[in-house]
């Protein structure tokens, strides 16, 4: 049985979650920006080994409705970023 935390799902076995990924690979295009200053590189790289370690608890049998919640949330989380360091830090988005 998966447990529903923040959103995303914890608990269970691994399946990959495409929205989520995208969302990695943007904290991880952020965190490699030397623009950004350490102590933000170092708290956005946290939250990214977070989110990580949450995806990893994935169930390959998840419901249908549990891995669209992940989805749209990662979806949503992504865009937030991205509109946010497109404000920010736009040298970090390129």
């Amino acid at each position: 049985m998966c447990v529903v935390a923040g959103g995303l799902v914890t608990g269970c076995t691994k399946k990959r979650v495409a929205e989520c990924d995208e969302l990695l690979a943007t904290i991880d295009k952020i965190v490699k920006c030397d623009k950004l200053p350490p102590e933000s590189r170092k708290s956005l790289a946290e939250s990214g080994k977070t989110i990580k370690g949450v995806l990893e608890g994935i169930d390959d049998d998840a419901r249908a409705d549990v891995v669209q919640q992940i989805r749209d949330t990662c979806k949503t989380q992504n865009k937030s970023v991205v509109d946010q360091y497109l404000k920010l830090m736009p040298e970090c988005m390129k």
